[in-house]
């Protein structure tokens, strides 16, 4: 496999930001490259009195997105130069499958995604987007643990 891509998530924490030096490192060695995702989550909307109707995006989305796309473009450089960096941001209702659709939109060989660490009612409640997108990958995916 020539020039491999690495597809790095972020979701701008710090948990994430973990993954940067070990994914970084990873491409080097394959002579790889890396592309940063960032997934924009669209909490869709029922139309108020019409409960059947499809569920709508917010019209304040493109904000969202707007503000992805800045904050990308300064976490894209604290990758460095090791290796040649992308960024995206992708806009989906669901992180774990905005994630996975680019993987497979762009070829990527690898995901590699830090995990938050959450247990008990809070993973619960909020589940897990690690999970996920282990569930739903079609190509490995290298998981950073929380410490």
């Amino acid at each position: 496999m020539t020039d491999p891509l690495i597809l790095l998530t972020t979701d701008f924490s710090a948990e994430s930001a973990r993954a940067y030096d070990p994914a970084v490192d990873l491409a080097a060695k394959l002579g790889g490259r890396i592309l940063l995702v960032h997934v924009a989550e669209l909490t869709t909307i029922v139309p108020h009195g019409a409960p059947l109707a499809p569920a709508q995006i917010p019209p304040d989305a493109s904000e969202l997105i707007e503000a992805a796309e800045t904050a990308i473009a300064s976490e894209a450089k604290k990758l460095g130069s090791k290796v040649p960096v992308e960024s995206h941001v992708e806009a989906a209702a669901d992180v774990a499958e905005g994630v996975t659709s680019v993987a497979r939109d762009r070829g990527a060989a690898y995901i590699a995604v830090s995990t938050h660490g959450r247990t008990g009612l809070r993973r619960l409640v909020l589940g897990s987007v690690t999970e996920a997108i282990v569930r739903h990958a079609h190509v490995p995916v290298i998981c950073f643990p929380a410490h």
